[in-house]
């Protein structure tokens, strides 16, 4: 989270960084753009996608984190990246349409503000991972390589190599690789 300062309602600098992030993020998502060139199209709004990256439509990144993409990795459409905090997608991991990767949390405040300040945890999801449709990773888990996590799961721990998780929260249910 290099140079994160916390949300201000009134700093300018902020909303202008949004600004420019929503523009590059829309201009991205235009469809006559190829996918093997729409990584290369979001550098500017702080994605950096590896060799042979393919990044379909419909992409929401926010925040002043970095979102980094290995060689080889694919995102199908409509997915959501939030990036208070850095997100680490490694080489050969494929995420399902509409997955959402949360970075941020609020610290519990007091009650007449229950969301208090706002913190971002990063998250990594390991090479050769298999996000299902529709799936959710929460802020600071990391996802081990090699794991398939089901569709429409909630991964709220962080989740070993080589296994199946699936479930609200997601659990362990199989071992890949035995």
């Amino acid at each position: 989270m290099h140079g994160w300062r916390g949300y201000v309602a009134d700093d300018v600098f902020w909303a202008l960084f949004q600004v420019r992030q929503s523009a590059v993020v829309t201009l991205a998502n235009c469809p006559l753009l190829p996918a093997v060139l729409r990584g290369r199209a979001l550098r500017g709004a702080r994605v950096r996608a590896g060799a042979r990256a393919l990044v379909y439509g419909g992409q929401t990144v926010q925040g002043r984190g970095l979102l980094r993409l290995g060689a080889g990795a694919f995102v199908n459409h409509g997915c959501y990246f939030d990036t208070v905090a850095d997100i680490d997608i490694g080489d050969g991991v494929f995420l399902s349409d509409h997955v959402r990767v949360l970075t941020s949390t609020h610290e519990v405040g007091a009650p007449t503000r229950r969301a208090g300040r706002l913190v971002g945890k990063p998250v990594t999801i390991g090479t050769g991972t298999w996000v299902g449709s529709g799936a959710v990773i929460m802020p600071g888990v990391r996802v081990g390589a090699g794991c398939i996590v089901g569709a429409g799961s909630l991964v709220t721990k962080d989740c070993d190599p080589d296994g199946v998780y699936v479930g609200s929260p997601a659990i362990r249910v199989r071992n890949l690789n035995d």
